[in-house]
């Protein structure tokens, strides 16, 4: 058990991180995350830089990549744990085919602190790694 709130500074920096990644600039989020910090994508685990790197890169395969249907809220867990959790729906429309994709998404963020010490994000990566496949 614990509190749940939409409107604290760590909901507000998960916010800023999700526009800065529609808007092709992830320039100002690093900081947010210790340097020891486990990023999982759908699993795979990897740094916070490479987990930047990975998501702008999206922007080479895709135009007018959005986020709808955003919720997002933190958790205060009596335990003194603190996880951001979001829910929202990806667009993109593929360079190669023209076409828009459309998924839902998930992820958190764990807190120690001010810092993010862990992130897991994840989406159904199926159609979204067509635009990457040479054919």
């Amino acid at each position: 058990s614990g509190v749940i709130v939409e409107n604290d500074n760590k909901t507000r920096i998960a916010r800023e991180f999700m526009r800065s990644y529609v808007n092709k600039d992830m320039s100002g989020v690093s900081h947010y995350f210790s340097e020891n910090a486990v990023i999982y994508v759908n699993d795979t685990e990897m740094t916070a830089s490479e987990m930047i790197d990975g998501f702008l890169s999206g922007h080479d395969y895709y135009n007018n990549i959005d986020h709808s249907n955003v919720f997002i809220t933190t958790m205060y867990y009596n335990n003194g744990s603190v996880y951001t959790n979001t829910w929202y729906d990806w667009s993109g429309v593929s360079k190669k085919t023209g076409k828009e994709l459309q998924l839902r998404g998930y992820g958190y963020w764990k807190w120690e602190g001010e810092k993010i010490v862990e992130m897991y994000n994840a989406f159904d990566p199926t159609e979204y790694n067509k635009a990457f496949i040479e054919e």
